[in-house]
C-alpha cells in the first residue's frame, strides 16, 4: 500500500513539474519572440535601407546591447552604429544647439548627454562633407541615428594579390569633387584598412597624382544608402598605376572568419669576381653570396594580438683559394609578441626573442700574426704563430634569449606613420658558447690578443621604441631602439639602436641601408657598429 502511495505521489509530481516547465517554456518562447520582433522593428527604423546585411558588424540594436559603456544617471543616450571596426571608421561628433562640440566618440558606441536637442555629424572629411542629423534626447532613452550614409573599404593589392600601402585618390562624381587621399594596409602585419563613410552616389578611384579629369588609371564605384561596399584595387607597386579593380558586394565567409595571416619572403644576391695583377686589389677568385628567408604571422582575435617573425639571413665571401668563408651579414632571429588591447592604443604585453649566428665568425688579417687566447681572468689558454685567419666563434654562437612583460603603446597616423613603444620588466641571457673577442694587437711583435667571453644574464627595466615612416610608397624609414637597464649594475645597460631606409626600385628589388649600434658591456666594453648598403632582391611566396 505504501509503495502504491509513493508511486502515485511521484507520478503526480512528475506530471505537475512537466506541465509547469511546459508553461514556463511557452512563456519564455513568447517573450523571446516578442523581443526579437521588437528588435526587428527597431532595426527597420535604425537601418531604414536594410544595409546591415552587407556590414561586418551586426544590426544596430545588437551593437547597442553589446556596448559596455556605463549609462549615466538622469541622462539620455545617442548611438551611431558601425559598419566595420570602430577604430577603422572616423569618429562621429555631437554638437549642442549653439554648434559647440559636446563629445566625439567611436562609431558603435553610445554618448550620454542631458535631455535636449543635438546635432550629430557622421562621415569622412571636412565638416561640409559630412552627413548631419538632428536628434532629440530624452532622459533614460537611447536615440539611434538612422544609417543613411554609405561605407567604402578599399583593399589595395599588387598583381600577385599581396596587400601593400598603395596610394589612391577618391573623387565624387559627377562634380569631380576631391574627397581625400587613401592608402592600402599591410594586412599580414596586423594593419587594418580605414573605412570611408560617405554620401551615397558614384565615386571614382584614381592613381595618386593622376588628376581629377583622368581618362586612365581609375575605376568607378556606386555607393548605396546604408550599405557597405568592398572594393579591391589592383595596383602596380613600382609605378602606382591602377591595373584594375572591382566591387565585392559582401565579404566572403572565409574572409569574415579568418583571424590570422602569414607571409613568406625569400631572396638574395650573388657576385663573382676574378682578379689578376690589379693594382690595389688581391689576385684571386671571390664569390659573394647572400640569401634570406623571412616569415611573419599575426593573429587578431577580438582584443588579442599575437605577432611572430622568423628571419634567417646570411651573406659573405668565398675565397676560392682554400681560405675560410667570412660573413658580412649573419642573422638568425625569432620574435614572438602577445598583446591584449584594453583600448585601441594601450594594453599589456608579453614577449620572447631568440638571436644567434648561423656560421662561424672569422676575422681576416692582412698578414701573418701570432694569436694569443686568454681566459676571462687573464690566464693564457694557447698561442699560435703564423695565423692569417682568426676563428672567433663556432656555429650558433652566441645564443641570446630575451623575454619581458609590461605595457605597450601603439599609434598610427594614416599610412605614413606607425609608432609603438614598450615599457616593462625584462630578462636577458647570453650563452657565449666558446666566443672570443679581440682585446688588442701589437704591430711591433705582430701579436693579436683574444679574450674569452663568459655566459651573462641581466634582469631589469626594459624599454623599446619602434617608428616606421613611409612618406612615399617607394621610400621608407625605420628606427628601432631597445634598452635593458639591470637592477644590479645600472652602469652596464644593454642598448641596441637600429636605423634603416629602403628605396623600392621595382616590385622585387630595393636598395637599402642599415646601421646598427650595440653596447653590451658584459661582452665588449665598447660600442659595436655595423652598417651596410645592399641591393636586395626578394619574392613574396605567401
Amino acid at each position: 500500500m505504501r509503495i502504491l502511495l509513493k508511486a502515485a505521489i511521484i507520478v503526480c509530481f512528475f506530471i505537475g513539474f512537466t506541465n509547469f516547465t511546459q508553461v514556463f517554456a511557452d512563456e519564455w518562447r513568447e517573450t523571446l519572440q516578442s523581443v526579437r520582433l521588437h528588435a526587428a522593428e527597431e532595426d527597420a527604423i535604425y537601418d531604414p535601407h536594410d544595409g546591415s546585411a552587407t556590414w561586418m558588424q551586426p544590426s544596430p540594436s545588437i551593437q547597442q546591447s553589446r556596448d559596455a559603456k556605463l549609462r549615466r544617471l538622469a541622462m539620455g543616450g545617442i548611438f551611431v552604429p558601425a559598419m566595420t571596426l570602430s577604430i577603422a571608421e572616423p569618429k562621429y561628433r555631437v554638437l549642442d544647439g549653439e554648434g559647440e562640440q559636446v563629445e566625439e566618440a567611436f562609431m558603435g558606441t553610445t554618448v550620454y548627454v542631458p535631455s535636449g536637442s543635438y546635432v550629430v555629424e557622421v562621415g569622412t572629411g571636412a565638416t561640409e562633407d559630412r552627413l548631419v542629423f538632428d536628434v532629440q534626447v530624452e532622459d533614460g532613452d537611447v536615440t539611434f541615428v538612422p544609417v543613411e550614409w554609405s561605407g567604402l573599404v578599399v583593399k589595395v593589392v599588387n598583381e600577385r594579390g599581396g596587400t601593400f600601402r598603395g596610394n589612391y585618390e577618391l573623387v565624387r562624381l559627377p562634380e569631380r569633387a576631391y574627397v581625400g587621399l587613401g592608402t592600402g594596409a599591410l594586412i599580414s602585419e596586423g594593419e587594418h584598412i580605414n573605412t570611408w563613410l560617405l554620401w551615397p552616389g558614384k565615386y571614382m578611384l584614381i592613381s595618386a597624382g593622376e588628376g581629377y579629369q583622368a581618362r586612365k588609371n581609375f575605376i568607378t564605384v556606386e555607393l548605396k544608402s546604408g550599405a557597405l561596399s568592398l572594393v579591391t584595387l589592383v595596383m602596380d607597386e613600382e609605378s602606382g598605376d591602377i591595373r584594375g579593380g572591382g566591387e565585392i558586394d559582401v565579404e566572403s565567409e572565409k574572409e569574415k572568419t579568418r583571424w590570422w595571416n602569414i607571409s613568406l619572403l625569400v631572396g638574395g644576391s650573388t657576385r663573382f669576381n676574378s682578379s689578376r695583377d690589379v693594382v690595389g686589389k688581391a689576385s684571386g677568385e671571390l664569390l659573394d653570396i647572400s640569401a634570406f628567408v623571412e616569415s611573419t604571422g599575426t593573429i587578431l582575435r577580438n582584443k588579442h594580438y599575437v605577432y611572430g617573425r622568423f628571419n634567417a639571413e646570411i651573406g659573405g665571401t668565398f675565397r676560392l683559394n682554400k681560405r675560410p668563408f667570412t660573413t658580412n651579414i649573419d642573422e638568425l632571429t625569432l620574435e614572438l609578441l602577445y598583446a591584449y588591447r584594453i583600448v585601441t592604443w594601450f594594453g599589456p604585453y608579453a614577449r620572447f626573442s631568440f638571436e644567434s649566428n648561423m656560421a662561424p665568425a672569422v676575422q681576416e688579417l692582412d698578414y701573418n700574426m701570432t694569436v694569443e687566447r686568454y681566459k676571462h681572468d687573464g690566464t693564457l689558454i694557447d698561442s699560435k704563430e703564423q695565423q692569417l685567419d682568426i676563428k672567433l666563434s663556432p656555429t650558433f654562437s652566441p645564443i641570446k634569449l630575451s623575454t619581458g612583460a609590461g605595457a605597450r603603446f601603439d599609434y598610427g597616423l594614416g599610412f605614413w606613420l606607425q609608432f609603438s613603444a614598450r615599457l616593462g620588466i625584462g630578462y636577458r641571457k647570453v650563452f657565449a658558447r666558446d666566443l672570443f673577442v679581440v682585446l688588442g694587437s701589437d704591430a711591433t711583435s705582430q701579436t693579436i690578443r683574444l679574450g674569452q667571453v663568459l655566459d651573462t644574464q641581466q634582469f631589469g627595466i626594459e624599454a623599446a621604441l619602434n617608428l616606421d615612416i613611409t612618406p612615399l610608397h617607394w621610400l621608407s624609414f625605420k628606427i628601432q631602439a631597445n634598452l635593458l637597464e639591470p637592477f644590479t649594475d645600472w652602469k652596464a645597460p644593454y642598448t641596441d639602436l637600429r636605423f634603416s631606409t629602403a628605396i623600392r626600385i621595382s616590385s622585387i628589388a630595393s636598395l637599402s641601408y642599415m646601421l646598427r649600434v650595440v653596447y653590451e658591456k658584459q661582452i665588449l666594453n665598447r660600442a659595436q657598429i655595423d652598417q651596410y648598403v645592399q641591393l636586395r632582391f626578394s619574392y613574396k611566396i605567401l
